[in-house]
């Protein structure tokens, strides 16, 4: 019989000094754990304490990490339906029931059901992503005029009206607004620019292998005239004839905008959800 052991890291850097190696195996996958953790670890981030990271092992063998950090929520790595179960006494004692959710679906869910055991709560999946990662581009140049920029903060007014606009358009569980003024200030945020901006998009991860793109955001009266692909195609291609080996992307499920990733040459490497919990009817 395997015995497992929990494992509890004081750090964001102790966690990635620990889980960094094995989360990296399936780093397109892992990509959001491992870039929550790096946030964390610099302080610049958006995240309210308290915070929890941990991982599960047999032996000296890895067998699933969690963070828990607000609004994210409890974030996970993938894992068995055993890992799932023994994990849960720690999580529940440490964090009690989370706000949602987030991982791989098996894991996420097979979680959530258990949380939900402890309550009068029922679990359910709030959205679910594709993850997508780009290895090498499948298209020519975009046909459209302008260019890829690093955003300055001589923009910041308008970062800030375009994430209240995406907000309400997409509400999601961290403030918009305030994630790309983030961004903007550790210049991760690019425009695609034809005399004025007309799309942003901003990356994450930076230190791993391949970066992640996520916000891209173009204004309802400027779309359907290729400004997203020219930034997102872009911005792939800078990276990758830079080095790096790929960028990945996450798309949620049935949005129109899979098939740009799709031409630009993204491929589906994963699937996640969010769950979240809600009143049993009485």
């Amino acid at each position: 019989m395997n015995v497992t052991t929990i494992v509890q890291h004081e750090s964001a850097g102790e966690f990635l000094a620990n889980c960094g190696s094995w989360l990296s195996r399936d780093e397109g996958l892992n990509h959001g754990l491992l870039s929550l953790a790096e946030a964390l670890h610099s302080n610049r981030h958006i995240h309210e304490p308290p915070f929890a990271y941990c991982h599960i092992a047999s032996k000296s063998e890895i067998l699933g990490c969690a963070i828990f950090a607000e609004p994210d929520g409890l974030v996970l790595s993938e894992m068995s339906s055993e890992t799932s179960a023994a994990l849960f006494p720690y999580l529940y004692d440490k964090i009690g029931l989370p706000s949602r959710i987030y991982g791989p679906v098996d894991p996420a869910i097979r979680l959530g059901g258990i949380f939900a055991k402890t309550s009068d709560l029922a679990h359910e999946i709030h959205s679910s992503w594709k993850v997508h990662r780009l290895d090498s581009l499948q298209v020519h140049n975009p046909r459209v005029q302008g260019r890829l920029m690093l955003a300055t903060k001589d923009y910041q007014q308008l970062v800030s009206t375009w994430g209240r606009e995406y907000d309400v358009e997409k509400p999601a569980n961290v403030n918009i607004e305030r994630f790309l003024l983030r961004k903007l200030e550790d210049r991760l945020l690019y425009f695609w620019m034809d005399e004025e901006p007309k799309s942003l998009a901003t990356l994450s991860g930076t230190t791993c292998k391949g970066p992640r793109i996520s916000a891209v955001y173009t204004p309802r009266s400027l779309r359907g005239q290729g400004y997203a692909f020219a930034l997102v195609y872009e911005l792939g291609k800078r990276h990758l004839e830079s080095g790096r080996p790929y960028i990945t992307l996450n798309t949620q499920m049935g949005d129109s905008v899979e098939k740009m990733y799709d031409k630009i040459g993204y491929r589906v490497v994963g699937k996640k959800v969010s769950v979240v919990f809600r009143q049993t009817p009485k």
